[in-house]
């Protein structure tokens, strides 16, 4: 994995080639400070007392439709030309004739890939320290830190899940529509699901759903539950995809 540094460096100066990392990264942005400025306006309004269900501070980002929504878009758009692009240009043919291996040419694309995921988080971080030092409301870090483990994790696997199909076609908009729709049955048709079983009085598959269904894992993390299996779905999926986009690749290399 020595080569991994290079590539990495070489695929997240590809992103700002052109002006979509920009729009995504400034659309979250919007995204951020709506969130921020509803909760500002949630903690403003009188309240007897918060349940640990009704808290705002539980509802940031988990709760938040604009962020979910945002992040159905983005991440189809940061990783549909990781290998798309290469394909269609043919440069994949230049990559996979140098010394280094297609594991190195995955995990470097998958990195960028996600360090691009966490720099879209960072502007929901950023606005927390003024509503505690400037707005004195003091709140639980641990549950904070709790969320932003699984959207680490949950981002780690969405990714991978888009290099998968960036690695299936030449097309950039059709990778991104592959990744879209599976992002959407991860994020809403399982929350629907779990619903659906829920009404039909389907306890045990209605547990099963809840637990593979993202939004209700990430509402638990940021409720402060820290399930160590959810974080293990998350990476054993990771590894999954991004073994099987290596033997993809391997494939064409005919080895």
């Amino acid at each position: 994995m020595r080569h991994v540094p290079t590539l990495l460096a070489r695929e997240l100066g590809a992103y700002f080639l052109g002006p979509t990392a920009f729009l995504v990264l400034l659309g979250f942005q919007v995204v951020a400070f709506l969130n921020f400025w509803e909760l500002v306006e949630s903690l403003a309004r009188p309240q007897i007392e918060f349940s640990s269900l009704r808290d705002p501070m539980s509802a940031y980002i988990s709760g938040s439709t604009p962020f979910w929504f945002a992040i159905l878009v983005a991440v189809p758009l940061l990783t549909m030309r990781l290998l798309a692009e290469e394909n269609r240009s043919g440069t994949i043919e230049t990559l996979v004739t140098l010394p280094i291996t297609e594991g190195e040419i995955v995990v470097s694309k998958w990195l960028a890939g996600v360090v691009m995921y966490l720099v879209l988080l960072v502007p929901f971080a950023l606005y927390l320290p003024f509503l505690y030092y400037q707005g004195k409301y003091e709140f639980d870090v641990g549950p904070l830190l709790s969320l932003g483990v699984g959207l680490t994790t949950m981002g780690m696997m969405f990714v991978a899940i888009g290099l998968l199909f960036s690695s299936l076609t030449r097309n950039q908009v059709v990778a991104a529509v592959w990744t879209f729709v599976t992002l959407f049955v991860l994020v809403v048709m399982t929350l629907l699901l779990v619903d659906f079983l829920s009404a039909r009085r389907m306890s045990g598959w209605a547990n099963a759903a809840r637990h593979v269904a993202v939004l209700h894992q990430i509402h638990g993390f940021a409720l402060g539950r820290f399930d160590v299996r959810t974080i293990a779905l998350h990476l054993s999926a990771c590894i999954f995809l991004l073994y099987a986009t290596t033997m993809l690749l391997a494939a064409r290399r005919g080895r």
